[in-house]
């Protein structure tokens, strides 16, 4: 006890001044499930005192709808990832959009940024909250209304160089993936520096080395497996850095520049099909590869400003990129009937897109609910795409090239408000109408066009209903890739119910037509505590696309009739090619409900329990000694377990020189206490709801229904199914049940982390006449991670300085190896649907190192 004491008091003492200060200067972060623009409390956990203030949030998105989800630190410190990105995957189910979009519009301190590689690698140490918004909430930055809306925002300051190695293999060996990174990053105020390296590998898995059927030649009994790779062993080299600062008090800029190369060599097989006479071949046959060199580069640029002539309320910016992407493929073809080799087709394209954009956001002019707000985005964009393809020693080249100019209206209409005491009984109602119009060079004007209900009845309560006509056109890749033909490739041919070796082509078709969306959103947000972090939500989303571009489905009779030209069958009906370059079906048409809630439960430390106590007994003493007339116990905090005594006659000083780590260096004049790294870098300190050892409980479970997934390929061919039967893909048809679920658990910087994915089971309808059928069983996979934060443990890190800032992370993916099995109608697993060929990693095993030096 006498140790604890003494610990205890030295850790008060060190971190009580920057908690008193921070009282007065920082407020504190609100609960993660409050809006943003609801009144702050600040409460100091070691006293009863309550400070209320009425301004949002720093960094707060300025919309009249609030954030579905906030995370404060201590909830970003329970899901233990690394980045910005990492925590990005991990949020996926609650950042998922019911519109089939990908990933989110992400924004920094409310702001854009010109691409999302400017804050991709930075530590999550460095952010102090995330909100999580609406769709809807994109119109009012310029984009489109199909991605959800995250805001990152960033504490004022922080430095930090972050380490980290990871290593993983599967538990059935085969092969493994290494992944090094360093990132620097600094943080102060109006300044901001980043540079960050990451290199990852990963090795050949090779069918000879998981239970896969061997693949025999024609008739020469040569065995396959050792010859084609189902993992392609891979290098990635990423170096990202970013550079942003305020130019004066209203005016801020970002630079940021990428470059990123990434390799690859898969095996194909042997070519024993394409040879006459097989004698002819080399005593050691070498295998057929496929290798790719893709090098990227982008250069990114943002501006921010607030306050214009004829308001201080507006703001602009103006974001500007610059991406080249140049890719090179090399595809091997085998030998010709004399055994010479024969040339290797070839395919090279280089991408070039530069283009800029302003966005001015403010209020128009008032009305009794409250002000009338707007958003307007122009931009313009020049591209270009060079390829040239090299197929059987024949050239063909595409040269295409595309101007465009945009502009985006977005406009905000407050009906009823509560808290201006306007139509009071409808509670907070408001309109919106967008506009956005496309010119491009190639494909003419597109338009679209959308408006939407934003209605909170009761504050609990929020119902969002939006529709949107949209026209896109095709991207330069779609249209111009360079073909490439791919030997040695399995697939199922629906029409036959065998499996077949055959030639894919891939590659770009310059016969697409844009396609047009209309969607229809219904939305309800549910909140039923203010005192506790629970959320549900539910999105129901209807979508029909005309003239939808997407890659050629599944080998049935159907689309084998819509498309006859793109299969070439030999004399006996075998399959011997499919030109899988996209194309546009006449019409799509989709519902689904996706629904889900979020909780989050603040776990006490052990410390912040074992403070409770001793205040508890320290208020007890001083009650005893007022009921005695003794006198009071001595004031302040280190009074509380006393003092070290001095040493050769200095004076006493508190335990540890006043702080866990040492007394901690004077504040720059100006700074925010709380602003660097390690512990003393979160508001409120060690204790309270948000403190640097706060845990947490937390739990998300999402379920997306399909009522309707259906497609129209050409007039007079039968409509596809996909919920019935029928498939636009060798995966099956449409799941019409998908569970996404996350559980958590951390306390004391040591956790466990579960995720669960799991997919109802399809049957799909085979042959001619559809006498036979492919079951595909229901697919359920678990994830785990364990972590544990070594800088949190007090008592470790006091004994080995060192561990400051280090985590050790162990994961399993696939836990229990799951597989989905596939059937044909009498009980047999066809070639191509062998459990190892679905998924032939498996279960892996990840350990990652990860270390800050702040």
């Amino acid at each position: 006890m006498k140790r604890l004491g003494t610990t205890l008091a030295g850790l008060l003492a060190g971190v009580s001044p920057l908690v008193a200060q921070a009282q007065t200067t920082a407020p504190q972060q609100q609960p993660s499930n409050s809006p943003a623009q609801a009144p702050a409390q600040e409460s100091d956990p070691y006293t009863d005192e309550i400070v209320v203030t009425s301004s949002a949030p720093r960094g707060a998105v300025q919309s009249d709808i609030p954030p579905e989800i906030q995370l404060n630190q201590a909830d970003i410190r329970a899901y233990a990832v690394s980045s910005v990105a990492d925590l990005l995957n991990e949020l996926a189910p609650q950042t998922g959009s019911g519109r089939g979009s990908g990933r989110p519009v992400v924004l920094l301190n409310g702001r854009r940024i010109s691409s999302f590689a400017e804050i991709r690698d930075l530590p999550t140490e460095a952010i102090e909250r995330v909100d999580i918004l609406a769709e809807e909430v994109a119109l009012k930055f310029g984009y489109s209304a199909d991605q959800r809306v995250v805001n990152f925002v960033l504490r004022e300051r922080f430095r930090a160089l972050t380490t980290e190695l990871e290593a993983g293999a599967p538990t059935e060996g085969g092969n493994s993936t290494q992944q090094v990174q360093a990132d620097i990053l600094k943080i102060n105020r109006d300044r901001r520096v980043n540079l960050d390296v990451k290199y990852q590998g990963n090795s050949a898995l090779l069918e000879s080395e998981r239970n896969v059927l061997p693949t025999i030649g024609d008739g020469s009994g040569v065995n396959q497996a050792p010859y084609r790779t189902l993992v392609a062993p891979s290098q990635d080299l990423n170096i990202n850095g970013s550079y942003a600062r305020d130019l004066n008090a209203k005016l801020g800029a970002t630079i940021n520049g990428t470059l990123e190369v990434q390799q690859s060599e898969a095996l194909r097989g042997l070519a024993l099909s394409q040879v006459a006479a097989p004698l002819a071949l080399p005593t050691d046959p070498s295998p057929l590869t496929a290798s790719s060199r893709t090098i990227t580069a982008h250069l990114g640029t943002t501006l921010n400003g607030d306050g214009l002539p004829w308001g201080n309320a507006w703001s602009w910016s103006i974001v500007g990129n610059y991406d080249r992407t140049s890719s090179n493929t090399i595809t091997d073809r085998g030998f010709d009937a004399a055994g010479a080799a024969r040339p290797a087709d070839r395919g090279e394209s280089t991408s070039n897109v530069g283009g800029v954009d302003a966005l001015l956001r403010g209020p128009l002019f008032k009305l009794p609910a409250g002000d009338v707000s707007t958003s307007l985005r122009l931009g313009g964009s020049l591209s270009s795409f060079d390829s040239t393809a090299f197929r059987g020693g024949q050239p063909s080249d595409a040269s295409l090239s595309r101007n465009i100019a945009s502009s985006q209206l977005n406009i905000d209409l407050p009906i009823a408000s509560r808290r201006r005491d306007v139509l009071q009984p409808l509670g907070d109602l408001t309109i919106n109408g967008n506009v956005a119009v496309q010119h491009l060079s190639d494909f003419g004007t597109l338009t679209t066009t959308g408006y939407g209900v934003n209605w909170s009845p009761l504050k609990p309560v929020r119902l969002i209903a939006s529709w949107t006509d949209t026209e896109d056109a095709p991207t330069t890749g779609q249209l111009g890739n360079p073909v490439i033909a791919s030997p040695n490739t399995r697939v199922f041919d629906y029409r036959t119910g065998q499996t077949v070796t055959v030639t894919t082509i891939t590659g770009g078709n310059p016969l697409l037509q844009a396609e047009k969306r209309h969607v229809m959103k219904l939305g309800l947000e549910l909140r039923p505590s203010e005192k506790t972090d629970l959320s549900f939500r539910a999105d129901y989303v209807t979508t029909r696309i005309r003239n939808d571009i997407a890659s050629l489905p599944a080998v049935t009779a159907p689309v084998e009739a819509a498309f006859p030209d793109r299969f070439v069958r030999d004399a006996d009906g075998d399959l011997v090619s499919i030109d899988n370059r996209a194309v546009n079906f006449a019409e799509n048409n989709t519902q689904q409900l996706r629904w889900g809630f979020n909780l989050s439960v603040p776990i006490k430390s052990s410390l912040e329990k074992k403070i409770a106590a001793l205040r508890a007994q320290r208020e007890a003493e001083r009650a005893a000694a007022i009921a005695g007339g003794k006198p009071l116990p001595p004031e302040g905090r280190a009074g509380l377990f006393g003092q070290q005594p001095g040493q050769n006659g200095q004076p006493g000083r508190p335990p540890f020189g006043g702080s866990l780590f040492g007394p901690p260096p004077a504040p720059p004049t100006g700074a925010t206490p709380g602003g660097g790294g390690g512990f003393r870098g979160g508001r409120g300190g060690f204790g309270g709801p948000n403190g640097a050892l706060a845990g947490r409980m937390q739990f998300s479970l999402y379920h997306t229904w399909y009522f309707k997934n259906q497609i129209k390929i050409r007039d007079g061919v039968p409509i596809l199914d996909l919920l019935n039967g029928d498939a636009a893909g060798n995966n099956g048809g449409q799941p019409a049940h998908q569970i996404d679920a996350q559980a958590g658990f951390t306390k004391n910087g040591v956790g466990i982390r579960l995720g669960y994915k799991w997919q109802s089971s399809t049957t799909v309808f085979t042959g001619l006449n559809n006498t036979d059928r492919l079951n595909f069983g229901d697919l359920g996979t678990f994830n785990l991670r364990v972590f544990a934060d070594l800088g949190r443990q007090i008592k470790l890190v006091r004994e080995h300085r060192w561990l400051r800032g280090t985590r050790v992370s162990l994961g399993v993916s696939n836990l229990l190896n799951t597989r989905q099995r596939v059937t044909d109608q009498t009980g047999v697993v066809p070639v191509n649907y062998q459990p190892d060929l679905l998924d032939p990693t498996g279960r892996a095993v990840t350990l990652s190192i990860r270390k800050l030096f702040f």
